[in-house]
């Protein structure tokens, strides 16, 4: 491979440049991919034998007689000798591919196929060797191996076969790691299994045979007798047996939720349910939040209350849900002081238990209206009107007119839903107002509440509004609030609009479209 190059080399410089000695070189070599040659005769006639032979094939032209082409050089010298031996005047023409070629261009075409490798020379066997000396001596000498191993010599060589080798290590170190990942998820799965079927006898056993106070007077030893410590040591068992007491206690009720809760504390997994509180993955916290309201652990409070603001969207929900389901008076300063902005999802989850927890404790809705958050204002605005707290309506009064446009807009559908009369002249203030969707909620709120004075402003709005969807919202409320003015808007005004409006208006069937 080393010495391979300077070969070819001295191979392309053999080639004679002379034409006698090229066709000699070729009639050495026999055969040339490609190239082939043929006779041209300038005799007007030659011989009936000559004219018929297989090998020459002659056929006649208009100057004189042109062989078939021939690619066999080795017939060349036999062929030449008998047109010398008739005294023909004959002509050696190449062909490079059945395309005439000069003597330069066969040259150049034989010696490129030489130098790229794609034709090896032949040489005479009855020549002289000095041939072969002159051969070798252009070829540079490069020794055969630089290095006691040749392998390592070949630097490409070895590169490739350290990535391959590097490829199967890794493909091996996978394949191993799979199955052994593999064989540890079928033992937890086989765990689970067991673990699940032990724990349903004994807890069936304790709460359809036992009372309530008979499973909190219960000792160490009647606990492991239903439970052994061998098994309880096990974090998996605990978590089988957390997951079947909360999933049984969602589904019991009464005193079968007493027995329940006893039992698990008995059993301390409500500690195991506090050590959550301070693991480092966020997932596991959540568990630990939700097994201390499924529980309803009221000791861990102080501990929940720390994850109130956490940056973690599912904590942070998790942690106000206990607080507001657990608390016996419930402070919503927490809540207040989240830096994090309330989302729809949240809000529907705090209403829901916010309203069930109204019935039993006093909620003081109003600290939500100090909050540096918009966000928990506006839901505090929203609880006003779903709790129906008509004693906030002197609260809401007293700030409506410094807090931003989109908290006006939730104040006015609470003044709205509960019938807030005595706010009209917030509602029409809000009608003067420059922003466009502050003027739909007021003219919504006006509608229920307005007096004649939002008449006169609605009359103003439907004429100087050029949008076709607000028009049909000022002229829905200005109907609603006085019939009398709605007409006087629509008959004094011959807008097209305007009538399809009144005709969409007064059409029972689109009522509520």
């Amino acid at each position: 491979m080393f010495f391979l190059p300077g070969v070819i080399q001295a191979q392309s410089q053999i080639i004679p440049e002379d034409s006698i000695g090229f066709r000699d070189f070729l009639i050495v070599q026999k055969e040339v991919p490609g190239l082939s040659y043929r006779y041209v005769l300038g005799e007007k006639s030659i011989s009936d034998e000559l004219a018929s032979d297989s090998i020459y094939q002659f056929s006649k032209t208009d100057t004189g007689y042109v062989s078939r082409l021939i690619s066999d050089f080795d017939l060349a010298e036999r062929l030449e000798n008998r047109l010398v031996a008739d005294s023909l005047d004959y002509q050696l023409v190449y062909f490079v591919f059945s395309n005439l070629s000069s003597h330069e261009s066969t040259y150049e075409y034989l010696a490129n196929l030489i130098r790229n490798g794609d034709y090896q020379v032949k040489f005479d066997e009855d020549g002289p060797k000095e041939d072969l000396v002159s051969l070798a001596s252009k070829a540079p000498y490069s020794p055969l191996q630089k290095f006691k191993l040749r392998f390592f010599s070949d630097y490409q060589l070895f590169g490739v076969t350290l990535v391959i080798f590097f490829f199967f290590l890794v493909a091996l170190g996978m394949i191993v790691f799979m199955l052994v990942m593999k064989a540890r998820k079928n033992k937890r799965e086989n765990l689970l299994k067991e673990y699940e079927r032990i724990i349903i006898d004994p807890l069936t056993s304790l709460l359809f045979e036992k009372e309530l106070k008979e499973i909190q007077e219960m000792d160490q030893n009647e606990i492991e007798f239903y439970f052994p410590q061998t098994l309880l040591s096990k974090s998996l068992y605990k978590d089988v047996l957390v997951e079947r007491i909360i999933g049984l206690n969602k589904r019991m009720k009464g005193e079968f939720k007493d027995k329940l809760k006893s039992l698990y504390k008995k059993l301390e997994l409500d500690k195991n349910s506090m050590d959550l509180l301070r693991n480092k993955k966020w997932d596991r916290v959540t568990m630990g939040l939700v097994q201390i309201n499924e529980m309803d652990l009221v000791e861990a409070l102080p501990e929940v209350k720390k994850f109130t603001n956490s940056s973690n969207f599912h904590i942070r929900s998790q942690a106000v849900a206990i607080l507001l389901n657990l608390s016996d008076q419930v402070d919503l300063t927490f809540l207040r002081d989240q830096t994090f902005p309330i989302s729809l999802w949240q809000q529907m989850n705090y209403l829901r238990i916010i309203r069930f927890a109204s019935l039993q404790k006093d909620l003081k809705l109003e600290v939500l209206f100090d909050s540096q958050n918009s966000s928990i204002r506006i839901f505090g605005y929203k609880l006003v009107r779903m709790l129906g707290r008509m004693d906030l309506i002197g609260v809401l009064s007293s700030i409506a007119g410094g807090v931003a446009e989109e908290e006006k807009i939730e104040i006015l559908e609470t003044y709205s839903t509960l019938g807030a009369h005595m706010e009209v002249d917030f509602i029409n203030e809000c009608l003067h107002a420059q922003n466009p969707n502050l003027n739909l909620a007021a003219a919504k709120a006006a509608s229920v509440l307005g007096n004649s004075e939002s008449a006169e402003i609605l009359f103003g709005l439907i004429k100087s509004e050029t949008s076709f969807g607000n028009k049909l919202h000022y002229l829905k409320s200005l109907y609603e609030l006085d019939r009398e003015k709605f007409d006087q808007a629509t008959l004094d005004n011959s807008s097209n609009e305007i009538l399809k409006i009144k005709d969409h208006i007064l059409d029972p069937m689109l009522q509520n479209v």
